[in-house]
């Protein structure tokens, strides 16, 4: 390790987001410590200086993974698709409350500088996300009223990191997502997010086939591509920005109109089979990323196209297939 080399550790460096961010961090020059209960599968022991198999939910691991850095990004959480997130409500909200509640006192304890804490675009207040689409701005996160536990959890984990920033003189900096989407990613899972699972099926579908979609396919979301998502947390770690921050993209889309995307790389004709039983969650989530924008100078530069591009030859590894002509 240099001299100038800050001391980062990432946790949740198994995760999607997480083994991103590591090996972003460590291109950027930083010394990086990675912390998951699993080795990541999709990034080599060399994305990391170092990486420790620990659970957060043990406050005295949790304070090994916080000794001798300078910054955290608490990425660590448990998190999936729609499905998981409604469907598994209890152990997300205990989890994560013990990872964070956990994160931060260990933080405190060994002298950390500065922490990034991963929110959600999900800490939104239903009646925002209806019908009549609402540019989501960070303060309409109060009066609160998230549409799932899992929304609740964030909301009140920015305001545990908060607390420690006011009573410890921890900087705390804070990011809330929406719909980060990206190659090595899980496809064949709970957890695998609707870009990823929508790309799977389409891809599975022979020319003319039905695809299940879950829902009528009009609900609107803001989807913000990986390497975009890490340039904005690193942009956001170094500013004095002390607010949450949104980061998403101008891009809205409906679900329907992201198979049309996914079906058009394929050079496919499918048909949409809606299912109006399953879960589908808010009408819009639209993002309004204007604070980014004004205080960070960033917004995304992958364009939806060319994300789900990337997206499909990934799958089609991961399947064995060749790729998409």
């Amino acid at each position: 390790m240099t001299r100038k080399q800050k001391k980062v550790v990432v946790t949740g460096a198994e995760g999607f987001i997480g083994h991103h961010l590591a090996r972003y961090l460590k291109k950027k020059g930083y010394w990086v410590r990675g912390v998951d209960i699993e080795k990541p599968r999709f990034s080599p022991m060399s994305d990391f200086d170092e990486f420790k198999l620990l659970d957060l939910r043990d406050p005295k691991k949790a304070l090994r993974a916080m000794e001798g850095m300078e910054w955290v990004f608490a990425l660590a959480a448990q998190n999936g698709s729609i499905e998981f997130t409604t469907t598994v409500k209890a152990m997300i909200m205990k989890d994560n409350t013990l990872i964070n509640v956990n994160t931060a006192e260990a933080a405190k304890q060994a002298g950390v500088k500065r922490i990034f804490f991963s929110s959600s675009a999900c800490v939104y207040p239903l009646n925002l996300q209806g019908k009549k689409p609402t540019p989501l701005k960070e303060s309409h996160a109060y009066p609160p009223d998230p549409d799932s536990e899992y929304g609740w959890e964030k909301l009140y984990a920015e305001r545990l990191y908060k607390a420690y920033e006011e009573d410890h003189d921890l900087e705390v900096r804070i990011a809330r997502f929406f719909n980060i989407y990206g190659p090595e990613c899980l496809i064949d899972t709970l957890r695998s997010k609707a870009p990823m699972a929508l790309t799977r099926k389409v891809v599975e579908a022979k020319d003319g086939d039905e695809v299940k979609i879950w829902g009528d396919g009009k609900a609107v979301r803001s989807f913000l591509y990986i390497d975009d998502c890490v340039e904005g947390i690193l942009k956001l770690m170094k500013s004095k920005i002390n607010e949450p921050v949104n980061l998403g993209t101008k891009d809205h889309l409906s679900i329907n109109d992201l198979v049309d995307i996914i079906a058009k790389i394929e050079g496919k004709k499918i048909k949409k089979k809606h299912q109006l039983n399953k879960v589908q969650g808010v009408r819009n989530r639209i993002c309004d990323f204007s604070r980014a924008k004004k205080l960070l100078n960033w917004e995304r530069k992958v364009t939806p196209e060319e994300g789900m591009k990337v997206i499909n030859t990934f799958v089609r590894k991961e399947l064995g297939l060749p790729h998409a002509e």
